[in-house]
């Protein structure tokens, strides 16, 4: 099950997906309602002005799933399905820690020649139980150093995965 729990007080919404964790949100993001979207895997987030979207995906964990190959191939059929005409460049890939897990980092450029926009993004893959899960970070404005992407980056500092 998939909740949003509102903290008004504290300007700040708290989502929380049951079997992976929970992620809080400034007040400003809300769920993105995307065309054909069942809600049961793929999970995206907006806000505009610059637009700054996540969004959090989940399937069952394989052999190979968090290989640079695989990684690159699914986020690409990801964008193409829920975001339509957006093309990536794939400029940097690291593993690192996050929350004591083993997580891959792919960073680059997007595009959208349909709807004339273009940005920077950032996919972070972990294992987390029998689930591969993605965390994916993107702006139209700026470079990676940016406060939008400064502000995504914070957000995904409070994904907390259940134990």
């Amino acid at each position: 099950m998939i909740s949003i729990d509102l903290d008004l007080s504290n300007k700040r919404k708290i989502t929380t997906i049951d079997f992976i964790g929970s992620v809080t949100f400034p007040v400003g993001y809300f769920a993105h309602l995307l065309r054909g979207l069942d809600y049961t895997t793929f999970l995206p987030f907006i806000s505009l002005k610059p637009q700054r979207l996540v969004f959090i995906y989940w399937q069952p964990f394989t052999e190979n799933c968090l290989s640079l190959d695989y990684l690159l191939d699914l986020r690409a059929r990801l964008v193409q399905k829920y975001y339509t005409g957006d093309v990536m460049k794939v400029t940097d890939y690291d593993i690192k820690s996050f929350k004591g897990k083993q997580a891959h980092f792919l960073s680059g450029t997007w595009m959208n020649q349909k709807f004339k926009l273009n940005g920077i993004f950032e996919l972070m893959a972990l294992k987390h139980d029998n689930l591969l899960v993605l965390f994916d970070l993107s702006t139209s404005k700026g470079n990676h150093q940016s406060e939008s992407m400064k502000e995504l980056k914070q957000i995904r500092l409070t994904f907390s995965l259940n134990e």
